[in-house]
């Protein structure tokens, strides 16, 4: 402790000779871990993020006010270049919506719409629900489909492969005729909380777009047990859900410029988007702050790399990545001198290390600069999948880096009212900008880049 705080004043006191230190990259890592451990501000930013702005749908009012907020801090941070970069986002609004078990006896559900499903008739739409457990058992009953309500009470197995019935649910309902589509929350967690997130619809016109929504696991689960038992199940669901014409919205960048090749260009993001329920605190305000506060970090240290360091947050990473991909666009000219892009969306869980999408060389030198970070438990590299907003980097040959935390309670939280601020544990969130500010160090002033 006596260290760390000496090295902090030390810091504080003489933070421009800091700047043109001659120490090796590890030990400077080490410090930066130090300084950063020392910190606490990284959980006040989150929680002033989630009390200004709130929930921050793509197109939403909240969610500007969000970039302002972002502009605001990343300015006082001292950061260099901060800006809006404009991106047109899609406008889907939720409206009052509700449903209703009306037999076998009346009684609300927790639901909740998902995203970008359109609305009912006003009124709602009352029908008989067909109880599935998978889109087989759809298949096999689909003479039952027509008119129905179908409920997808498919269990846990895993994101990857559970979300498919969020996301191509209503399509396989309507193609037997179904009214709606209704699916068991996407989540291990058996609790009351419904969570929501994109869904999707047949791009022809052969297919009726129904409306989708999530119930709560445990609703599901009773509505399936009622079916089994040969009771009548009948809801009544009412969505104002509406697509609005797109608006203007903004990227939000900021930059710690390089003192030897500000050309070249490292980038650590987050998406600033959430969905309306919750807070998005883990989802992904989280990323944003450890993306904003490493490299603040850095600055209040004094530090200034070989390399520019550039924090982007993304808009609409949740309904269709128009800010990756506008950013990939816009910056189409300057890619070639991307020599790493880092996302952070895996929430503010223990941190565990980075995946990477590039080639072998890419990994086995990541798995070389993260090496000091063994003492955070932070130091695996494996190639995996770097990010979605980043994604649209990876024609240009950019190494991409997904940054992991320990987040086997994530879905618990992800795309649900309970994401939300008390979720997000101050240490772990403080040690998570730990080792993306250190990682962040190594890239930006190695001698040789990453790719």
């Amino acid at each position: 402790m006596i260290r760390t705080l000496a090295l902090v004043l030390t810091l504080a006191l003489a933070a421009p000779l800091f700047a043109a230190s001659s120490e090796p990259v590890p030990v400077v890592m080490d410090q930066v871990i130090d300084a950063a451990l020392a910190d606490s501000s990284a959980y006040a930013l989150l929680e002033e993020l989630c009390d200004v702005a709130g929930p921050r749908l793509s197109g939403s009012a909240n969610y500007e006010l969000a970039v302002e907020w972002a502009l605001e801090r990343m300015t006082d941070a001292g950061l260099a270049n901060v800006r809006r970069e404009p991106v047109t986002v899609p406008h889907w609004v939720r409206g009052d919506e509700s449903a209703w078990l009306l037999e076998p006896h009346p009684s609300r559900l927790t639901m909740i719409g998902l995203g970008g499903s359109v609305g009912t008739p006003p009124g709602g739409i009352e029908a008989d629900v067909l109880v599935v457990s998978d889109f087989d058992e759809l298949e096999a009953r689909a003479d039952e489909a027509a008119g129905r309500f179908v409920l997808f009470d498919a269990p846990w197995d895993g994101y990857g492969r559970t979300v498919r019935y969020r996301t191509q649910g209503a399509i396989a309902a309507a193609r037997h005729g179904a009214v709606g589509s209704l699916i068991r929350s996407v989540t291990p967690a058996r609790d009351c909380t419904p969570h929501t997130g994109v869904m999707s619809y047949d791009e022809g016109d052969t297919i009726p777009r129904i409306p989708a929504a999530a119930l709560a696991v445990e609703d599901a689960a009773r509505l399936h047990r009622q079916f089994d038992r040969g009771l009548p199940v009948r809801v009544r669901l009412e969505m104002e859900a509406k697509w609005h014409d797109d608006v203007l919205s903004s990227n939000v960048v900021g930059e710690l410029p390089g003192r030897e090749s500000p050309e070249e260009i490292v980038v650590v993001s987050g998406h600033f988007d959430s969905w309306d329920a919750g807070c998005g605190a883990h989802d992904d305000g989280a990323g944003c702050v450890i993306a904003m506060e490493a490299t603040a970090l850095l600055h209040r240290m004094g530090l200034q790399p070989r390399r520019t360091i550039r924090v982007v947050l993304f808009a609409d990473e949740e309904m269709t990545q128009t800010g990756g991909k506008a950013y990939a666009a816009d910056h189409a000219d300057e890619l070639a001198n991307h020599v790493a892009a880092i996302e952070s969306d895996s929430g503010a869980f223990p941190p565990r290390g980075f995946t990477v999408s590039g080639d072998s060389l890419s990994i086995a030198k990541l798995a070389e600069l993260a090496a000091p970070l063994e003492s955070m438990g932070a130091s695996s590299v494996s190639a995996g999948w770097g990010g979605v907003d980043i994604s649209f980097l990876a024609k240009a040959g950019v190494p991409l880096i997904g940054h992991r935390t320990d987040n086997e309670g994530y879905f618990d939280y992800h795309h649900g009212p309970s994401d939300t601020i008390d979720k997000v544990d101050p240490a772990d969130l403080q040690r998570n900008v730990a080792v993306v500010a250190a990682l962040l160090w190594a890239l930006a002033e190695s001698e040789s880049p990453l790719r």
